[in-house]
């Protein structure tokens, strides 16, 4: 009965274009090493997501829906040469200036925690989990073609005190608090139904890049970085258009503005007139903007995003009575799988295949031998 009426207030919110997706109260931006897409150097991947912490502590998020979809079983998957389950996870503990040493399941577990929501829908984790654990064996064959001395033998970096990457089941109780008994079951068995298989691009795990918002459409990968890859290409993604802070307005003075510009610029001055200083936008296909021109001098869209700490270089610049207004689209570079996007598919009856397949267009799914 519960059920039902989950479903009838569901499709009520849907005709009536009522948002279904609860606002984090602090959202936040994670980084941490990825290897090169195609032959680009050594570069940080975002991993945008929200703060599942906070969401879990008000208590206010949807139900937590049951996937009711019959899915193929897991035997019957193409097997991987890429890892078995039995090789242990090494990470660097930027926090405790350590290495961990962490069997996958218990990795795979813990990223899930730190990177997405425990109020999203189970097949949306279960997808973050693949993407997860794909992502760290990606980083892992990196690492033992070109080690990285920072990372002390490791295969990439979290830190645990900012929950970043990875945190332990005595951090998630901190970060659920008396939803803990709530939350971490749903999460536990998400992940726990995936927790062997990844996604492969020919026999490589792919690079599973991922974000929390898109502006409706993801972007291509050699649109942010140096490289591509061909699951890594634009697909359309409405359910972003229902997230949280979908677009997001941020103002400073044209004396900030200036001073952020003039301090990533060759150039001596900007022009005399502030509505003509960002000239020659270009942007993806997506929206994103790829490049414009300051002073004569090029910058790409993520380097006017960083500049800025906006949330995405999906932008509209206006200049208004002496203030510069960057209205940002979407949370994230854009590449991947968008959380929202997967969490938005799921409540509309995909399965965690059907959100990958989506995401990461042609990768495979394979099992690891356990």
């Amino acid at each position: 009965m519960r059920y039902r009426l989950f479903l009838a207030i569901l499709l009520l919110c849907l005709m009536a274009g009522i948002p279904l997706l609860q606002p984090a109260s602090g959202q936040r931006q994670l980084s941490f090493p990825s290897p090169p897409l195609s032959s680009a150097p050594r570069q940080k991947a975002e991993t945008d997501s929200s703060s599942p912490q906070e969401q879990a502590k008000e208590g206010h998020a949807l139900p937590l829906p049951s996937s009711s979809q019959p899915l193929q079983q897991e035997d019957s998957l193409p097997v991987s040469s890429a890892a078995t389950m039995s090789e242990w996870v090494l990470l660097y503990d930027r926090a405790a200036g350590q290495v961990l040493r962490l069997h996958p399941a218990e990795y795979v577990l813990g990223a899930v925690c730190s990177e997405m929501p425990p109020s999203f829908h189970p097949e949306a984790l279960k997808a973050q989990a693949v993407a997860a654990h794909s992502y760290l064996l990606r980083c892992r064959d990196q690492e033992k073609k070109s080690p990285n001395p920072a990372l002390r033998g490791a295969y990439l970096e979290v830190d645990t005190a900012a929950h970043k990457g990875y945190v332990s089941e005595a951090a998630v109780r901190e970060m659920y608090g008396e939803n803990f008994s709530i939350y971490y079951p749903v999460v536990k068995q998400a992940v726990a139904s995936v927790e062997n298989q990844i996604l492969v691009d020919g026999e490589e795990p792919i690079v599973a890049a991922y974000h929390a918002i898109s502006a409706g459409k993801t972007e291509a990968a050699d649109m942010v970085w140096s490289g591509s890859a061909s699951y890594l290409v634009p697909v359309e993604s409405p359910g972003d258009r229902l997230a949280p802070d979908y677009e997001t307005e941020t103002t400073f003075s044209q004396e900030e503005t200036g001073k952020r510009l003039m301090a990533a610029l060759r150039a001596e001055a900007l022009p005399d007139n502030p509505a003509g200083w960002f000239q020659d936008i270009t942007r993806s296909e997506s929206g994103y903007i790829t490049e414009l021109r300051l002073a004569g001098e090029a910058l790409s869209g993520q380097q006017l995003r960083n500049l800025f700490s906006l949330r995405s270089s999906n932008l509209q610049i206006a200049y208004q009575n002496g203030n510069f207004i960057f209205t940002a689209t979407g949370y994230g570079h854009g590449v991947g799988m968008s959380q929202y996007g997967a969490d938005y598919m799921a409540r509309q009856g995909a399965d965690y295949r059907e959100i990958l397949a989506h995401y990461y267009t042609g990768a495979t799914l394979c099992r690891l031998e356990k």
